[in-house]
């Protein structure tokens, strides 16, 4: 193929996709033509948009949430979108890097089911421990965390000191061999 074949095909392919992009963008009447863009477009960050911003149909923002291959628009609507639990749930579960994981079963403090579903997929005990010594928002993360928790020293240094919650005493106290 030549060079002037490849650059019309190059500049079909992109207005083809500012079609879909302007069709699932600002048609708001008719539904099925949304999708039927939506189902076209590569642009990642404009699919990441709409996952993260369309606010007239959640069909939209689901059918956009399985095209993003891209892990920093994953990362991005894992930790901004404010509107859906399913969303952020779906998400969560795509999200290959671990320090994000870690950031949100720490720091998340919007959806408490969020952070419960990072903290199921953290294997890092300095993690672990953090969050079983620290965690004031919610008890049940600290129980959570302490239940996989192997590290010996730590688990007596609950069962000796920790003085938010007598319940996480007892749960280090059965686990310490």
């Amino acid at each position: 193929m030549c060079a002037a074949t490849m650059t019309v095909l190059a500049q079909e392919a992109q207005t083809a996709e500012s079609v879909f992009k302007q069709i699932v963008l600002n048609d708001k009447e008719d539904i099925d033509v949304r999708y039927s863009a939506l189902a076209r477009m590569t642009d990642q960050d404009v699919l990441g948009q709409i996952a993260l911003d369309d606010k007239q149909d959640i069909g939209i923002r689901y059918s956009a949430l399985a095209r993003i291959t891209n892990q920093d628009v994953i990362k991005q609507i894992a930790l901004d979108d404010k509107q859906d639990i399913g969303i952020r749930s779906s998400v969560l579960a795509r999200i290959a890097d671990q320090d994000v994981i870690r950031q949100i079963a720490l720091d998340y403090k919007q959806d408490i089911v969020i952070r419960y579903s990072a903290l199921a997929r953290i294997a890092d005990q300095d993690v672990l421990k953090q969050i079983a010594l620290d965690d004031k928002q919610d008890i049940g993360m600290r129980c959570s965390a302490l239940a996989r928790m192997t590290d010996q020293d730590v688990l007596r240094q609950i069962a000796l000191d920790d003085k938010l919650d007598a319940a996480i005493r007892k749960s280090a106290l059965a686990r310490l061999k």
